[in-house]
């Protein structure tokens, strides 16, 4: 009886623990200095995130070198030197603009690596609110 009794009062105590639930939007800050951090965190990943699809073109025009580079050593006449010149000077510049692109991804990854340490700081400053646009 008193598990009944017991049940009763959870199944009329859970619609009002639902309706004393606050809903914050999505600008709420405890600490009304994390609005602006969160903004200039917001526009540093922006800018990460295109420079990133800009890193992803970039890479796939490589590959696409790469595979036509691969094509031609597999069909070069070693015999003309004229030719192994040519590829070869095709090669080094394929290897040039390799390491051009991934210092660019070092670069960017190491902005993405700031850039997580200084979300996961605001967080903590701003009482563990994920802090959204």
């Amino acid at each position: 009886m008193k598990s009944m009794r017991a049940l009763a009062l959870l199944a009329l105590a859970g619609p009002l623990v639902a309706a004393a639930q606050v809903s914050y939007p999505q600008t709420y800050y405890r600490d009304p200095g994390c609005a602006g951090p969160n903004a200039l965190l917001w526009e540093r990943k922006d800018r990460l995130d295109q420079w990133q699809q800009d890193i992803d073109r970039e890479a796939a025009d490589l590959d696409r070198v790469k595979a036509r580079l691969d094509g031609e050593y597999r069909s070069l006449d070693w015999t003309d030197r004229t030719a192994v010149a040519a590829y070869n000077l095709r090669s080094d510049e394929y290897n040039r603009r390799s390491d051009e692109h991934n210092a660019r991804v070092r670069r960017m990854n190491g902005m993405a690596s700031k850039l997580n340490a200084d979300s996961e700081d605001l967080a903590a400053r701003c009482d563990g609110i994920v802090v959204t646009r």
